[in-house]
């Protein structure tokens, strides 16, 4: 996509492609939904008629404030639930994933919005670079573990249950991220090894980690594909959104990441419409990569 062409993207007025046929009497997960774009999301889903919203976020008390922004926005009460997890500390991904088997009969739809952008170069508690840790191997634990309920749902409740993994168009910006590759120990040993990668930077480091995401991902959506599962699967770049992605990287980084999205940033409500269209689109985005709300390369 040339400049043009993304700003003219960026300043469409994207629809509202969900419908209560969609989601009424039905089960959701939205990580990262405290705030940005899958806050809206989930509110979304609350006001078009959900039976549960699970809002999984990393800090309770931010939950529990969008919960009630949810609630007060919607005048709807006793929907979004607040679960904790951390998708860098994989003991909260397994007890989230634990805890969602035992208490739902059903998940109807699995938004993998949370993103982890770090400032300095940091390994989670198994010993690997938190950018990794959380935005490619915690998204790939999690499909495995829920995606068998899921699988159940379709079989018992008919419709198409989805999941959807929140990528980014910057994903494609570092050529170089494949050279990793050959790195001793493979590509996440190299990130893991401070100072000897590359892409220390924490912008680059995001990118790199949503490339080997986008790629785990078309591998595991071919072993199981919608005609095996009944589930959708595809990949959302929500375009660039106003939020607050990079309240934890670098002050540089943040400056101008904060400034782009004054000047053509989407607004939370108008990104979450891209994770809606991802929600309801058909079997032939199974595997996918979506932006601006259709399928594409």
């Amino acid at each position: 996509m040339d400049t043009s062409e993304f700003l003219r993207a960026q300043r469409e007025n994207l629809p509202i492609l969900l419908r209560k046929e969609h989601v009424e009497g039905k089960t959701f997960i939205i990580t990262g939904s405290n705030h940005g774009i899958g806050r809206e999301a989930a509110r979304h889903v609350v006001r078009i008629g959900a039976a549960r919203v699970i809002l999984a976020v990393r800090s309770i008390s931010k939950g529990e404030e969008a919960k009630a922004w949810i609630e007060s926005t919607t005048g709807i009460k006793g929907v979004a639930q607040v679960w904790h997890l951390d998708t860098t500390d994989w003991q909260t991904v397994r007890a989230f994933a634990n805890r969602s088997l035992a208490e739902l009969d059903r998940i109807d739809g699995f938004v993998q919005n949370a993103a982890v952008t770090v400032g300095d170069h940091e390994l989670n508690k198994e010993g690997y670079e938190l950018s990794i840790a959380g935005n490619v191997i915690a998204t790939l634990m999690l499909a495995f573990h829920l995606l068998p309920r899921m699988c159940e749902t379709a079989k018992k409740y008919g419709g198409t249950p989805h999941l959807v993994f929140l990528t980014t168009g910057l994903a494609f910006t570092q050529p170089d991220a494949m050279e990793l590759v050959d790195h001793e120990g493979g590509a996440f040993a190299a990130l893991n090894r401070k100072g000897e990668s590359p892409f220390k930077p924490s912008p680059k480091r995001y990118s790199v980690s949503n490339i080997f995401k986008v790629l785990l991902i078309r591998e595991f959506t071919k072993l199981f594909p919608y005609s095996e599962t009944g589930v959708v699967m595809n990949m959302l770049n929500p375009g660039y959104c106003n939020t607050g992605l990079a309240r934890n990287g670098p002050l540089g980084f943040r400056i101008v990441f904060n400034i782009g999205g004054l000047l053509i940033g989407r607004s939370p409500e108008m990104g979450s419409r891209t994770i809606l269209h991802a929600m309801q689109a058909g079997p032939e985005s199974d595997g996918h990569f979506l932006s601006d709300c259709k399928i594409k390369e």
